[in-house]
């Protein structure tokens, strides 16, 4: 697929994103996250066990012309269908790591 020229990326992480060779998108101020309950459902060792049911997603704009979004990958898998307009990074074996295996910049988006 070929994705039409575009005019800014949206950071929707609160995190700051290096795409490398090509921007540093300062972290969203309002970022984009899915709405969580948790319920314990019983415990081991004394240590609580959670059931999390995800409810819906929060903060995230309707389209732009020639805007593109990134967002976490838990959010995306919450994003409404159709919504070619938001990606979130690849953060799988193309990403750049440092020597503590930290990721430091991604070189690719996913969908």
């Amino acid at each position: 697929m070929i994705y039409p020229e575009f005019r800014k990326f949206v950071n929707l992480c609160p995190h700051d994103i290096v795409i490398s060779g090509h921007a540093i998108l300062p972290k969203s101020e309002n970022p984009c996250r899915v709405e969580a309950q948790q319920m314990i459902i019983g415990k081991v060792a004394g240590i609580p066990i959670v059931k999390t049911e995800f409810i819906r997603i929060i903060n995230l704009p309707d389209p732009e012309n020639g805007t593109y979004y990134i967002a976490s990958r838990l959010c995306m898998d919450y994003i409404p269908f159709g919504r070619e307009d938001v990606f979130c990074v690849d953060t799988g074996s193309s990403a750049v790591r440092d020597e503590n295996g930290r990721i430091v910049a991604v070189t690719q988006l996913s969908i």
